[in-house]
């Protein structure tokens, strides 16, 4: 079983952290039932007056990051430290 360091996350910027703060919002509200594509983040993102290649840029670094990853097509937010 591989060593995984606690609090081991790479530091995001305010604005990554603005994005990911709107993101689990959103997935507060939606519920279990519903999905989360790297399209309606993006959508809810812009919704929310981020530009779009920003919100693809903030969703692409938090997924590098570990902040989100992804599973057939559906992004999923891990608990946070």
């Amino acid at each position: 079983m591989p060593y995984i360091m606690e609090n081991s996350w790479t530091p995001i910027n305010s604005s990554e952290e603005a994005a990911l703060d709107h993101l689990e919002q959103y997935v507060d509200r939606a519920g279990t039932d519903e999905t989360l594509t790297r399209e309606d983040a993006v959508a809810h993102l812009m919704d929310q007056g981020v530009e779009r290649a920003d919100a693809r840029a903030h969703i692409e670094q938090l997924l590098l990051k570990g902040y989100l990853y992804e599973v057939d097509n559906e992004l999923r937010l891990p608990s946070r430290p």
